[in-house]
């Protein structure tokens, strides 16, 4: 494996990697943030590759109850199915602050007390789905991405199904279908197959965007200026960072 020394949290375009170090969150989700590993040619046989995450895990039954319980209303049948489900449990159940009001970015909850608040963030939101993922024993990782803009940027998360790493935005219930019948990974999404991701968001974005209360008008990124077009969402995925997380109650096997 390289040094990825070079590669965590710098390399990005624009002014990404001076915002990085003073992002306003805090406890893990800025450990996260410090820690993500920024997708190139030079990183991604690792990133993708077999040593980078953990591609088995077990979920010790009873130490999540509330995750446990959330992921036993699930309907889907098949591991892509149940991961879908959760994507849209998150958005239907964990209000982004910008369909609801000011929060405060950096409340450090765990995942049961961020469904129990009702509200996250896009990091915070990526947290409860991985959660989720990871309860029904799915290995989950956290997957930041930066628009062409170099402005706007979301935290979204990548699911290990069928023996490659796909793509879920659980803020807007996002993935992309691919033409073999597979899920696009988020690097595929954002490279070759950029154009199937603008397809995939063009209709969630218009709905969110039409349901933004004035909160989102004050934030760098998310404001009519600065943010994606729901014609060319894939541009959201122009810079990538990866970080691993393992929730408690999580193993890794092997």
């Amino acid at each position: 494996m390289i040094d990825l020394t070079p590669y965590v949290a710098k390399g990005f375009p624009g002014r990404i990697d001076e915002f990085l170090p003073n992002v306003a969150v805090g406890g893990v989700d800025k450990t996260q943030t410090l820690s993500q590993v920024r997708l190139c040619a030079e990183t991604a046989p690792v990133l993708y590759g077999p040593d980078f995450s953990p591609t088995r895990i077990r979920y010790i039954r009873g130490s999540r109850p509330l995750l446990q319980k959330i992921t036993e209303t699930l309907s889907g049948t098949t591991n892509r199915e149940r991961a879908e489900d959760a994507a849209r449990w998150v958005m239907k159940n964990v209000d982004h602050p910008y369909l609801v009001g000011k929060t405060q970015t950096d409340r450090g909850f765990i995942e049961e007390q961020l469904i129990e608040s009702g509200i996250g963030w896009c990091n915070e939101q990526a947290r409860v789905f991985i959660a989720l993922c990871q309860v029904m024993e799915m290995p989950a990782r956290v997957v930041f991405v930066y628009h062409t803009n170099t402005i706007c940027g979301h935290t979204t998360a990548e699911v290990y199904l069928d023996g490659k790493w796909s793509f879920f935005d659980p803020t807007f219930a996002v993935d992309v279908p691919l033409p073999d019948g597979s899920l696009a990974s988020a690097a595929e999404a954002s490279g070759l197959y950029r154009e199937l991701a603008h397809k995939a968001y063009r209709e969630p974005l218009e709905d969110a965007f039409s349901r933004y209360v004035p909160f989102a008008e004050e934030r760098p990124g998310w404001n009519k200026n600065d943010r994606v077009k729901p014609e060319a969402g894939g541009d959201l995925l122009e810079s990538i960072g990866i970080c691993n997380y393992i929730i408690d109650g999580v193993e890794v096997v092997g």
